[in-house]
């Protein structure tokens, strides 16, 4: 199980005492972090899905049917619960297996701060559907002390801890699974009530949580969590980070990225060099004539290819042939219809691209925004529910504007389910064939996207390394 570590002093001091918008990246936690509690789950910060509510991103959570994974916080252990003033924060359902299931707010509570207890007596959690509607691929706001009531004891039924007042073990606790309860009935039956204390160097976590379990799985997506103490906001905005990212073995998996075989024969790893790449190393895809490998990522899924304002990559190729790694964006050529079934990938082939041609043992960049040309469809578009063929062939490749104007609500693929814990989303591929005859050994670099979500812009430049 991973820890909850509290944010630094000065900074919690800061932001207790006036109020702060918090943002949350990969590189800079702030004192946040993924927690699971119960493989398989997995947590990720991604562009969208949708317009999310503050900034362009959010922390996405995936846990298959037994899973439990949440992004957790120590910055408010030992904190009173009656000087919570506001406690909102907004979710998005992108795939549920059970019916009206969402995001759960909670955390570890010591409901009477008065006595010498501070032993472990579950959690408070906050359950949307239980007073609500929860609509799919819409991002919706919860506010925890409205009149709805939604909130229980997880220190109730078959659990073996149970509320301890006054030094003494509640057998009964008023709000349970059976009766919900509103904010102000909780703070009515537990005015000493606060967040957990700090324990053997544990904080008491606030978190939000897929699970648990869903039946069926989940995968959905947090942001703008909002914690009120005493008036002043704390205001919490997870974004995927812009800049330079660094990717490498250590970190590609809590980063979503992963090397793909698609076809055998073919391997991937992240090397030193060539001479000549960014940083220090880069990712190096090796096939067979047959073999299909990819480096990928599902971070942008849902992404309208409207919203791409700028998309480059390097690549170098090892010897004398006509092939350079592709870029590869799984799609759906309709994102106003119903139909997310899988149609292919929208394929940008830089030999296709009507610029320079690919030159062996030499870096080169490559724009797929502004080349003249390369762009083709592996499957036939959807669009408005009927199977409209292809606008963009191999033998007869587009630009990206040409792209856009046959396929003006093109997109990445969204997220259509869980497998295993892992999210089944869209994804932004670096591939290496198939059917490169006599096979293809090449490195890759420098994934740089910028996009604009809802008016909101970010750049990053994944940087791959050893």
């Amino acid at each position: 199980m991973r820890k909850v570590y509290v944010i630094g002093m000065v900074v919690a001091l800061v932001a207790l005492a006036a109020g702060c918008k918090l943002v949350v990246t990969p590189a800079a936690p702030n004192g946040w972090s993924f927690l699971n509690e119960q493989s398989n789950g997995h947590g990720y910060y991604v562009n969208g899905p949708g317009t999310p509510p503050a900034g362009r991103g959010s922390a996405l959570l995936t846990i298959d049917g037994n899973g439990r994974e949440a992004v957790a916080t120590g910055l408010f252990s030992g904190r009173q619960l009656s000087t919570f003033s506001q406690l909102k924060y907004s979710t998005y359902q992108a795939f549920s297996g059970s019916p009206n299931e969402t995001l759960y707010l909670q955390f570890d509570v010591d409901y009477d701060s008065t006595d010498g207890s501070t032993a472990y007596q579950g959690r408070l959690v906050y359950v949307p559907s239980a007073s609500q509607s929860v609509v799919p691929r819409v991002w919706q706001t919860w506010d925890t002390m409205d009149t709805n009531g939604s909130w229980y004891s997880s220190a109730s039924g078959a659990s073996s801890f149970r509320p301890i007042v006054n030094d003494t073990q509640q057998a009964n606790p008023p709000c349970n699974q059976t009766t919900f309860c509103t904010w102000s009935t909780l703070m009515a039956d537990y005015p000493n009530a606060r967040v957990r204390p700090t324990v053997n160097g544990v904080p008491g976590p606030l978190m939000v949580r897929a699970g648990g379990p869903v039946t069926g799985g989940f995968v959905g997506a947090t942001d703008n969590v909002i914690v009120g103490i005493s008036g002043n906001n704390i205001e919490t905005n997870f974004e995927p980070g812009d800049g330079n990212v660094v990717i490498n073995q250590a970190n590609a998996a809590s980063r979503g990225f992963g090397f793909v075989q698609e076809t055998p024969n073919g391997t991937g790893a992240f090397v030193s060099g060539p001479n000549g790449s960014d940083g220090s190393g880069s990712a190096k895809l090796t096939i067979d004539s047959s073999g299909g490998e990819a480096l990928a990522n599902g971070l942008f899924a849902g992404t309208r290819f409207d919203q791409l304002k700028f998309l480059s990559y390097k690549t170098y190729q090892a010897a004398a042939g006509t092939h350079a790694t592709t870029l590869q964006l799984d799609a759906d050529y309709d994102a106003t219809d119903n139909t997310t079934a899988f149609q292919g990938r929208a394929v940008f082939e830089p030999e296709l691209a009507g610029g320079p041609a690919v030159t062996s043992e030499t870096w080169q960049t490559w724009n797929p925004l502004t080349a003249p040309s390369g762009w083709w469809q592996t499957g036939n578009a959807i669009v408005g529910g009927s199977d409209v063929g292809q606008q963009c062939t191999q033998g007869s490749p587009c630009s990206f504007a040409q792209l856009l104007a046959d396929y003006p609500d093109l997109a990445i693929r969204p997220i259509t389910g869980q497998s295993a814990g892992q999210p089944i989303a869209g994804g932004m591929w670096l591939k290496a064939g198939s059917g490169w005859s006599p096979g293809f050994a090449g490195n890759v670099d420098s994934l740089s996207v910028a996009v604009d979500v809802g008016g909101v812009n970010g750049t990053v430049n994944y940087d791959f390394e050893p």
